[in-house]
């Protein structure tokens, strides 16, 4: 095809709807979910005609109206699975699931909580998520950010709760400050003079440092929070008198100032990274149809108006459908918990403070979720009986659709309320909404993206596919990774192979000599650790070869798919990649979850084996070689090459080590229908043992196949054995 003829194609390509995420509250329908709960429960089988919607006061007429029950998803039945380390974003059509965040304010969380907070997690992960729910796990601390499907997902959901550590150590100096106090001094009081415009008292308090001179007396009633710590100072010996009689009360005044600042520039800091994570989250999950449910595990913050920032993200939550459920990890709280700290005199006093410091603590995080359409569960130690509960309100709701009125700008606030005729029931349902369509969310979560980096940020979308769990489609993908030799530090080499339908990438080029621009991100995150390597190239793919920043990458076209390859070094352990492809001309976007175990970096062991149909040609002096490839399905014709790498043999003195490698190719569970004998592994010229093995499968019957390779060091006696997992497929002819 000529280069114009090629470019028309494309740019009536380009005309095609992009496949991007609705934003549920678009200018000609506005769909606001429902949960209607009785004493019970989530209630079913209400119709349009039981619900009252008003905007602004201003009843509106429903005109669409969908009932979701997701309560009779069965449980997949995952034993017929074929194993297989292929990931792949084409699926067949899923039924509808929940998306659920699972955010662990690790920051708040001191470590003797941290099981607590485990119990409650491990129990809705066994009875609150169910078979196509997806999950994201993260904390606030940036630890962990991890995507799941379950039910294939929830073992390393489970791996990385069961690793959640709580973060914040209780200050246990004699110059302590809590937040609660420190906001009241840093915000009411300062520098300016107590609230009360209390001064120091003239006499020693009362109990058993009543003998120590120069100490202010504890007004149990009216004190300031500044004077109530002046005191505190006193009885722990932090302001100590330079001599008998003296009183330098202004000094010690200004230390409880200056420590209450730093203990609120502290506060302020944790509760932006509380803020940021939910952010994230809801960034992440913008454009996903249905309910959306954010379960906040925290030990609470201040509501504090001077951060905005909370007020944004309670709108953005609201904007994205998610509602936030707070679940204070605190437990049964008294307001007498602190008051044996302190002498019998201010007893009554210090259990009030206590009392109020509670109520203080959880005031951000449960107006939050109220205002989100969530609720906040506190004061009970059985939270898993709160997450499950969010659980069940999250597979039983309404979406309730109407045109929105005129009158209102697109980022004018419109106050929505839905009520239900019936008596005795309550309905949860976001409180307000802006006609901001997806497109403008992007664009400025793409703004505010930048402004925070120095360096150029990613497009939004692809950010935001990077960071979710869920599969794009608009490009085809298939990948898998491969571990080969070891590296310095205990890591592994591993490259991650990457297939793209050709047929869904613009061609600017010729069918002979075909051009296409591309943007690949990865992100490989080590589970047991958290550590994330990272990946963001754009790639200008022509012929079979491609350019692009850093490291030449490899590229190969064949049988109607693209192969990108990618190396990192990792870890030995659980990994989880995230790929993003995304066409630069059509803007169409790929996305998938690879999941793989990188294999320890010592001991006897086998590469990951090159299962491939197609071999390059052989060049000058050497040998064809097997060509990289992301899939596991092979037509059953011509040969079929395996080339594998056999490390950690016990080298022999003078010589190579020996190593006898032999295979079998046979049914799944069933019969033997080829099979290679023992033979001496030969080290090729720079001492590498490397087997390639060439089967001729014509007329192989389709089917599911195992290739079993086994090796033996003859020094030691030890053997290791690898079962692969194939397909023969008959090849689809137009």
């Amino acid at each position: 095809m000529p280069l114009t003829l090629a470019l028309i194609a494309v740019l009536a390509g380009a005309q095609e709807r992009r496949d991007v995420p609705t934003f549920p509250s678009r200018a000609e329908l506005v769909t606001v979910d429902a949960v209607v709960l009785d004493r019970a429960g989530p209630v079913r089988g209400l119709t349009a005609q039981d619900f009252i919607l008003s905007e602004d006061g201003r009843p509106q007429a429903i005109v669409s109206f969908e009932a979701i029950d997701l309560g009779a998803i069965e449980p997949r039945a995952a034993a017929d699975a074929i194993p297989t380390p292929v990931a792949t974003n084409v699926r067949p059509a899923r039924a509808a699931a929940s998306s659920f965040v699972l955010l662990v304010d690790d920051l708040s969380l001191a470590p003797a909580r941290s099981e607590t907070v485990r119990m409650a997690l491990t129990r809705f992960l066994i009875e609150g998520v169910r078979d196509g729910d997806e999950l994201i796990f993260a904390t606030t601390s940036g630890d962990t950010w991890w995507t799941a499907r379950m039910p294939e997902g929830r073992e390393d959901i489970l791996a990385l709760v069961a690793r959640m550590r709580g973060r914040s150590l209780a200050d246990t100096g004699r110059d302590a400050v809590s937040e609660w106090e420190a906001y009241r001094i840093s915000h009411w009081e300062g520098r300016g003079g107590d609230a009360t415009g209390a001064g120091p008292a003239a006499g020693p308090p009362g109990g058993n440092l009543a003998s120590q001179p120069g100490m202010p007396t504890t007004a149990v009633a009216g004190a300031s929070t500044t004077q109530r710590i002046v005191d505190r100072y006193y009885q722990n010996r932090v302001c100590i008198p330079e001599s008998p009689g003296e009183t330098p009360v202004p000094v010690c005044r200004g230390m409880v100032i200056a420590r209450a600042e730093q203990v609120d520039a502290r506060r302020r800091n944790r509760t932006r990274d509380v803020l940021a994570a939910i952010d994230r989250a809801v960034f992440t999950l913008t454009g996903v149809r249905g309910r959306k449910a954010l379960l906040l595990l925290t030990e609470g913050f201040l509501n504090d108006p001077d951060l905005a920032l909370t007020q944004e993200v309670a709108g953005r939550c609201r904007e994205a459908n998610i509602a936030v459920y707070s679940l204070d990890v605190r437990g049964l709280m008294t307001g007498l918990a602190a008051a044996d700290a302190f002498s019998p005199p201010n007893t009554a006093e210090m259990g009030a403070m206590q009392s109020e410091q509670i109520e203080a603590e959880a005031a951000g995080t449960v107006g939050l979720a109220e205002d989100t359409g969530g609720f906040a569960v506190r004061n009970t130690n059985d939270l898993g009986a709160g997450a499950r509960k969010v659980a069940d309100e999250s597979r039983v709701y309404y979406l309730l659709g109407y045109a929105p009125p005129y009158g209102k700008g697109p980022r004018d606030w419109r106050k929505l309320q839905v009520e239900v005729a019936r008596p005795g029931l309550r309905v949860r349902a976001r409180k307000g909404y802006t006609l901001r369509t997806t497109a403008e969310i992007v664009a400025a979560e793409e703004a505010r993206l930048a402004s925070g980096s120095r360096s150029p940020a990613l497009p939004a979308e692809v950010a935001r596919a990077l960071a979710s769990a869920r599969a794009a489609d608009a490009i085809p993908l298939r990948a898998m990774a491969y571990a080969f030799e070891a590296r310095p530090a205990g890591t592994v080499r591993v490259l991650i192979a990457v297939e793209a339908r050709m047929a869904s990438l613009a061609n600017v080029g010729s069918e002979d000599r075909p051009y296409s621009v591309l943007s690949l991100g990865v992100t490989a995150t080590h589970r047991d650790t958290g550590k994330v390597q990272r990946i963001d190239q754009r790639i200008d793919v022509e012929s079979g070869a491609a350019r692009a920043g850093g490291p030449t990458p490899s590229a190969t076209w064949g049988d109607g798919w693209l192969t990108l390859s990618r190396d990192f070094e990792l870890p030995p352990g659980v990994t989880q990649a995230r790929i993003v492809m995304r066409d630069e001309f059509l803007g169409r976007l790929g996305a998938l979850t690879l999941r793989f175990e990188v294999p320890p970096a010592h001991g006897l062991r086998l590469s990951t084996p090159v299962l491939t149909n197609r071999a390059s040609p052989a060049g000058e002096g050497g040998p064809s070689r097997p060509v990289l490839v992301a899939h596991r399905e092979f037509a059953p014709e011509g040969r079929l090459y395996c080339q594998f790498e056999v490390f950690g043999a016990a080298a022999q003195s003078g010589t190579a080590p020996l190593v006898e490698a032999s295979y079998e190719l046979r049914r799944r569970r069933g019969d033997v229908v080829r099979r290679g004998e023992p033979s001496l592994v030969s080290p090729t010229a720079d001492g590498r043992l490397v087997r390639l093995l060439a089967l001729a499968v014509d007329g192989m019957a389709p089917g599911d196949y195992e290739l079993v390779l086994r090796v033996e060091d003859k020094a030691t006696g030890e053997s290791r054995e690898q079962v692969e997992a194939l397909q023969f497929t008959p090849r689809s002819r137009p």
